[in-house]
């Protein structure tokens, strides 16, 4: 069987349990590599990282950059770096022990936020890297629910500290929610309209559904109160048991310096005396930034989503992730970003031992996917990620230096797919696109495998857009629905819904009642879009006599939010609906399935800014997820099951999303002198993608021949 065909299972609970762990388990591991690397044939290649007895020092608790500035006088002691011995965390996902030293090298491209952060990120509460969807304490060290739900307790680490040695305490967390996170509140906690008198946006610009229950069609924002230094309650005014999951997910780092932002953040009006928090202008907010920065920001709303959003791209800011930047360069193309070791981190693995193991991650700013080949098959590249396409020629010239590891993906489909929106303005459009039968002749219009063979040289599988085999929610019938090719099927259905048509050459069906042509405007970004995908599907939709057009819009996911678009390239990739439903359910309108319908729920039911109520199957999808937030009690987990299940039997009959063929897995080619590259994780957004290798457990067995 061809790689690329590989489905490695994954099992993941239908239930959402709450995991209680505190994250702090020692393992067992000794100093003996114990990970195998495969070859492109899936066997071990016999390289470095195939199981090696490895010499550590373990003498060594702390690398020996940081013990030479402890020696300087530059850094304190390493037990006034970590938290109290009993809060330390040791990291139960480290696979062996390892060496101190070396750099890792990887790309990213320059809008890499979202790319690099995973390798460092930290969050309150992290998925366990089994695969099972539960979540454990990271950063917080224990938490816990009361009978209903209704208040989570989270306990900190005492003694923990920010990357500039100031003590982390519940003060961060609850100065982060109370005047970075959330918008302008009423005294029952509800949002103030954009409209009313009082209104202010949040800090950070993102209202995070993690901290809201629905009451009545009302949403209500969390109540966050300190204990003591170390302890906090979050309240709800209503059950939340899914807490922990959605906050590892919306909202995973939920906390900041509030030594740092007291400078750059406004105090709003009806803020309790706090002599720490200066009371500022969002004028003189946003100068202190501007002068803090060196930027030129022309608005406090920009610098708040900037610095409050995405706080790890600036290197000024202290932080508690594992590597910190040294410069603000992670956009400049040709450069290399540096992110080093922060010497605060508050893991070790079990020996004692602070991580991580290498000293920095190095990343090459590349944006041609071409550069990045060269780089690989130059060996140049510690870890890095390449197309399908270029596999041969990949492999081939690193199997001496290097192997490939497969992390497979929940994806329902390639990218390669077709999404109708099912609120597009054009009424006759709607109706069609509505309409199941038109999304089956779509389907059917297409030879998968002329499509398999000319975008994905064979590797891939002719299958329909649902969950990969091993993934929840898999089902074999609904895999290959409407797989097989049939135009002449596709005709006798399109001539049932459309006026008649003689099948000309040239010509197009017009829609029902109507001297429109049959049309439908493929949007997307220009960002790497396969024009071969869209070349066969103009001309399968040509022969059924729909007119398929395309239109290169950078600006696509601004107007998916208007419901501007009638049609793009979506792919679901979700693990579990009770995890990530956005996705899979039309709550939020970035997804033009939903478009307008999303809208509406996003909005709090409401068709006043443009959503539009769903109605049959669309409704009940949101019922379902609906019945999943609330599920209490006994049957929880029975309730939580029913209706994933049904929302996946919705998505069945329905095919929202038309997928052609099968996502193939994430390849990663591996130095074989780096260590603990684990094997066997999936490369899921809920999961952070890089962030399970865990990469402050990965080490090099020959420090001395390491990228340094």
């Amino acid at each position: 069987m061809k790689k690329g065909k590989r489905i490695l299972a994954f099992l993941l609970t239908a239930a959402m349990s709450i995991s209680m762990l505190a994250g702090c388990g020692a393992p067992t591991q000794t100093g003996t590599a114990s990970s195998a690397a495969p070859d492109a044939s899936g066997g071990e290649s016999g390289g470095a990282s195939s199981t090696a007895e490895v010499e550590v020092d373990l003498s060594q608790k702390e690398a020996p950059m940081l013990a030479e500035q402890v020696e300087a006088g530059e850094l304190p002691p390493l037990e006034e770096r970590l938290p109290v011995a009993e809060d330390v965390m040791v990291e139960p996902d480290v696979l062996s022990l390892g060496n101190y030293g070396g750099s890792i090298t990887a790309r990213v491209n320059d809008n890499a936020r979202w790319n690099y952060g995973p390798w460092t990120e930290q969050s309150m509460f992290r998925f366990k890297s089994d695969n099972s969807g539960e979540v454990e304490a990271n950063v917080c060290k224990d938490f816990y629910a009361n009978e209903d739900y209704t208040v989570w307790t989270i306990e900190l680490r005492e003694g923990m500290k920010w990357s500039d040695g100031e003590p982390f305490t519940a003060d961060d967390v609850i100065f982060y929610y109370d005047h970075m996170s959330t918008p302008a509140l009423h005294e029952d906690r509800t949002a103030y309209d954009v409209d009313e008198e009082g209104y202010y946006p949040a800090f950070t610009s993102k209202p995070y559904n993690c901290y809201q229950v629905t009451v009545d069609g009302e949403n209500y924002w969390a109540e966050f109160e300190k204990v003591d230094d170390y302890t906090f309650t979050v309240t709800f005014a209503a059950p939340k048991p899914s807490f922990p999951q959605e906050v590892a997910i919306d909202n995973k780092w939920m906390f900041a310096p509030k030594h740092f932002y007291v400078n750059i953040v406004a105090r709003k009006d009806g803020v309790t005396d706090d002599p720490t928090f200066p009371l500022i202008t969002e004028e003189e907010a946003l100068a202190n930034a501007n002068e803090l920065f060196g930027k030129d920001w022309d608005s406090y709303n920009t610098m708040g989503k900037d610095t409050g959003y995405y706080s790890w791209d600036y290197h000024i800011i202290p932080s508690l992730r594992s590597f910190i930047a040294v410069a603000d360069n992670w956009n400049k193309v040709g450069e290399v970003y540096e992110l080093v070791r922060n010497p605060y981190f508050f893991k070790t693995d079990s020996e004692g031992r602070q991580l991580p193991y290498v000293d920095s991650l190095k990343f090459y700013i590349i944006n041609e996917e071409d550069q990045n080949v060269l780089k690989l098959v130059g060996g140049e590249l510690t870890i890095g990620n390449f197309e399908s396409a270029d596999y041969s020629t990949v492999v081939s010239a690193t199997q001496e230096t290097h192997h490939v590891v497969e992390w497979n993906t929940p994806a329902w489909s390639d990218t390669n797919t077709i999404a109708l929106n099912q609120t597009v303005k054009d009424l006759d459009k709607r109706a069609l696109f509505q309409d199941v039968r038109f999304r089956e002749a779509l389907s059917i219009a297409v030879d998968r495998n002329l499509l398999n063979n000319t975008i994905s040289d064979g590797m891939a599988e002719a299958v329909q857009a649902s969950p990969p085999e091993g993934a929840l929610g898999y089902d074999e019938e609904w895999r290959y629905k409407w797989t097989e090719y049939d135009p002449d099927r596709a005709n006798e259905i399109l001539d049932e819904l459309t006026e008649p048509w003689d099948r000309a050459s040239g010509t197009y069906r017009k829609m029902k009642g109507t001297d429109k042509d049959l049309e439908i405007i493929y949007e997307y970004k220009d960002d790497g879009m396969n024009t071969e995908f869209l070349s066969v599907l103009k001309s399968s939709y040509a022969a059924i006599g729909v007119k398929l057009s395309e239109k290169i819009n950078p600006e696509i996911s601004t107007a998916i939010l208007a419901n501007e678009v009638e049609a793009t390239n979506e792919t679901v990739a979700t693990i579990n609906p009770s995890l990530r439903p956005d996705s899979i359910i039309p709550m939020r309108n970035f997804m033009c399935v939903f478009s307008a319908y999303g809208k509406w729920y996003e909005d709090g039911k409401s068709t006043a800014n443009g959503g539009l109520e769903p109605t049959g199957d669309m409704l009940e999808l949101i019922t379902c997820y609906e019945n999943i937030r609330t599920a209490t009690g006994d049957d929880r987990e029975q309730v939580i099951e029913e209706n994933i299940n049904r929302i996946y039997e919705l998505h069945k009959e329905n095919v929202w999303f038309i997928g052609y063929l099968s996502a193939l897995p994430n390849y990663y080619l591996v130095d074989n002198n780096l260590m603990n590259f684990p094997d066997d994780r999936i490369n899921a957004d809920e999961f952070r993608f890089a962030s399970m290798m865990r990469p402050e457990q990965l080490y090099f067995a020959d420090v001395e021949s390491a990228p340094q």
